[in-house]
């Protein structure tokens, strides 16, 4: 049984504009205001700012090995660091912590916090090794057997009879203030969504009974470094356990986001297919999957992707804005699971 949590509405945080070219700089945490976490590992920051932008992330040195710190899981961090090295052992690349003399992960005036190795590479650009690297690496992580851990379980959102289709005119005015060209078939696309979530499409995913896996809920481009070996996962620490349609469903949409490597759209047919089938040399999908599948891509559009476009600060970037536009008005069926 998973667990059913109060979801803030999306529409409480829509921007509906946000100043061309803003101050990325502005907003990055710094080395100095987390001093006591670097003195608890044991380790030196080698840059003053955080390399990511939505929370700190510190590429760092320990006896002159390169690692990285960032926040780890707030929910079980012990319990996703375990995951990982699980993984690790069964042979899928993703970042384990590093091995130290304090306790890895740790919590540290009141945060949790973890120390991961720094993993050269590459970013993603969307060729079709890069896309049949991804899949098959997503195919890995879902098709491991995970022994039992008291990892998190992914919370089903609470709605109120209605209040979904109340971020329905925040999302109007976003877009016709950023895409107004686009703002008619976004309403065409998103306002049936909106309107029936709580009643049609939650209970659809929520009520079906479907595999569970432990899953990054987060797998995305941006996550993921190409080494000579083929893509490592560098951030896992969504993990949890959750419905397996809804990670892949997640990454279809939102895996393009927030890399400007890669293109300010969603995936080709073409790409969908290299990702699908890699994926699904790995993974046997249920006759209950299958049929839930249109459904999940409408779960994860409203879940996480209005989330994604209510939050987003980069309008002003021509790549993300065309990525938003095509996210808002996807097709439930645009992305097919059968050749």
């Amino acid at each position: 049984m998973q667990d059913t949590v109060t979801k803030p509405s999306a529409g409480r945080n829509l921007v509906v504009s946000s100043p061309a070219g803003a101050d990325t700089q502005a907003m990055l945490k710094t080395a100095a205001e987390f001093a006591d976490v670097f003195a608890n590992f044991g380790i030196r920051p080698v840059q003053p700012q955080s390399c990511y932008e939505w929370s700190p992330v510190f590429p760092a040195e320990h006896d002159k090995t390169a690692v990285v710190l960032k926040q780890a899981s707030s929910r079980t961090p012990d319990a996703v660091a375990s995951w990982c090295r699980h993984l690790a052992a069964a042979g899928v690349a993703v970042v384990t912590p590093v091995e130290l003399p304090v306790a890895n992960p740790a919590t540290v005036s009141g945060r949790a916090w973890v120390v991961y190795p720094w993993i050269s590479g590459r970013r993603y650009t969307a060729g079709p090794q890069d896309l049949a690297a991804a899949g098959d690496l997503l195919g890995r992580i879902h098709s491991a057997a995970i022994p039992e851990l008291p990892i998190a379980t992914m919370p089903w959102p609470k709605y109120e009879p209605g209040e979904p289709a109340r971020d329905l005119p925040g999302l109007h005015k976003l877009f016709a203030a950023h895409a107004p060209a686009d703002a008619d078939r976004i309403t065409a696309r998103l306002d049936p969504l909106g309107r029936s979530f709580e009643r049609v499409t939650l209970p659809a995913i929520r009520d079906a009974a479907l595999p569970t896996v432990v899953a990054t809920s987060d797998f995305k481009a941006n996550n993921l470094v190409y080494t000579s070996d083929g893509p490592t996962l560098i951030d896992p620490d969504n993990g949890e356990r959750m419905v397996r349609i809804l990670d892949l469903a997640l990454a279809v949409l939102l895996f393009h986001t927030e890399l400007d490597t890669a293109p300010g759209r969603l995936f080709s047919a073409a790409e969908w297919t290299v990702f699908r089938d890699a994926y699904l040399a790995h993974v046997t999908l249920t006759e209950a999957e299958r049929a839930a599948w249109p459904d999940a891509l409408d779960y994860q559009l409203w879940e996480e992707g209005t989330w994604a476009i209510g939050d987003s600060t980069e309008w002003h970037d021509a790549r993300q804005r065309a990525l938003l536009v095509d996210l808002a008005s996807s097709s439930r069926n645009a992305y097919p699971l059968e050749p």
